[in-house]
């Protein structure tokens, strides 16, 4: 049977899921999170891999066999959902996209790291910014502990909430061509399946990245094409995030918030191909430049030295925490922007 579709239908689902992420599932943590349950299966494909062996060509292995395996529960869920009810099947899809959208979660964890600067309590923030930044900060100071999470926050806009709805709004163009292309009719579930494909084959990705992709001595080679993987599906989106934060600093200033646009564009035309990864410097430079400070330096990860230059000019300042504050605002309206942009190219492709 099919249904056939409203593109409100579309607007709707997008809009609540951004809601009850925003409102609710942001600061909530569970066990049987959906992207927890997607982690523990890439750690026992990484674990069976890895043992089989170290090299490049293993980690490919590891990659396609967990997308293999993710896709392949989402499939079976899927046709088992939409055949009991396409209601419920909406449901599904508020559920698994809200898990994946990271705005209310960086809000959360971000004013959780703040609160612990504002008391004084270094060793909360200490222990908090790991959750945040997963980075090494037993030593790490006030100023460094800010750096850790305004950068977090800043990266995190763009694989947590602007290549989300990006791969959804592409997951919806796929589906409404094999609609039209094959079956010469719409039909909503149709569409609503391949924009969940996108957003679970990028975050599936996205957390092998973060399980792998790092150059130390145990995934130098293992973990390359997880890395490689990740950047190439962030490139453009990142790309298109970075504009929506530029945009989003524009409707604040306009506000009368204090931030630098004519800065934040300097920094970001100077400054954002200085990261080691080709996309995160595209919104940490934007976040450098509006509030006017320095990020990028020496981190630690899993103590092992990482040393990245600078982002920012020689005139900007070493970052607070009132810099976090700033940024989650930065965040959270660049969020919005990205809903709408998405909603309404989703609306203009699907006609």
């Amino acid at each position: 049977m099919l249904y056939h579709y409203s593109n409100y239908t579309l607007i709707l689902l997008l809009a609540v899921s951004f809601l009850f992420e925003y409102l609710l599932i942001g600061r909530i943590h569970y066990r049987c999170h959906i992207v927890n349950l997607m982690g523990y299966t890439a750690n026992v494909t990484e674990k069976i891999f890895y043992k089989i062996s170290n090299g490049f060509a293993a980690g490919v292995f590891f990659n396609i066999s967990t997308l293999f395996i993710v896709l392949s529960v989402l499939i079976i869920l899927s046709i088992m959902i939409i055949k009991m009810s396409l209601l419920l099947f909406c449901v599904f899809f508020i559920y698994i996209i809200s898990s994946f959208i990271s705005t209310g979660g960086l809000k959360y964890a971000g004013l959780r790291v703040y609160g612990d600067l504002e008391r004084g309590d270094l060793p909360n923030a200490r222990k908090d910014i790991m959750s945040l930044a997963g980075r090494d900060s037993e030593k790490l100071d006030a100023s460094e502990i800010s750096r850790a999470a305004i950068e977090s926050i800043a990266e995190n806009t763009g694989d947590g909430i602007g290549s989300i709805f990006f791969y959804i709004a592409a997951g919806f163009l796929v589906g409404h061509m094999v609609n039209i292309g094959i079956r010469h009719s719409v039909d909503l579930s149709l569409i609503l399946a391949f924009g969940l494909a996108g957003a679970v084959i990028y975050k599936t990705v996205n957390l092998m990245d973060s399980l792998t992709g790092y150059k130390n001595d145990r995934y130098l080679r293992f973990g390359k094409f997880s890395a490689k993987l990740d950047d190439a599906l962030n490139y453009i989106s990142f790309r298109f995030t970075a504009i929506f934060m530029i945009m989003s600093i524009i409707i604040l200033r306009i506000l009368g918030k204090d931030y630098d646009i004519g800065n934040a564009i300097r920094t970001w035309k100077k400054f954002r191909g200085m990261h080691p990864s080709p996309n995160a410097g595209q919104l940490e430079s934007i976040i450098a430049g509006a509030l006017r400070i320095r990020l990028g330096g020496v981190n630690y990860y899993g103590r092992q030295i990482s040393e990245r230059p600078i982002i920012g000019f020689k005139y900007h300042g070493e970052a607070q925490k009132s810099d976090i504050l700033k940024t989650i605002e930065i965040m959270k309206t660049a969020s919005f922007v990205i809903v709408v942009f998405y909603i309404s190219i989703s609306l203009l492709l699907l006609k």
